[in-house]
């Protein structure tokens, strides 16, 4: 059972789709998942509404920096998620 824990302690898995309307090919409010702890950067057990037009792109911006990857921006990327 060690061996589980430890490899989500150290993952980031995320889960979604990238389009939350496919009539208007809208970028915006799309349910995500992200499992794992990223080695501890993420805290788990929360629920995040982040408003309306917060691009996607703000996530994997965030989480490039948790793997030690400095990334001013990813496609239509505006900033980070804390």
């Amino acid at each position: 059972m060690r061996a589980r824990a430890a490899l989500l302690d150290n993952s980031m898995i995320v889960y979604g789709s990238g389009i939350a309307d496919g009539n208007q090919h809208s970028h915006y409010d799309i349910p995500t998942l992200v499992a794992g702890h990223g080695g501890g950067t993420i805290t788990s057990g929360r629920h995040l509404h982040l408003g309306e037009k917060v691009p996607l792109t703000n996530l994997y911006v965030s989480l490039l920096e948790r793997m030690g990857i400095p990334t001013e921006k990813v496609g239509a990327s505006t900033s980070k998620i804390g």
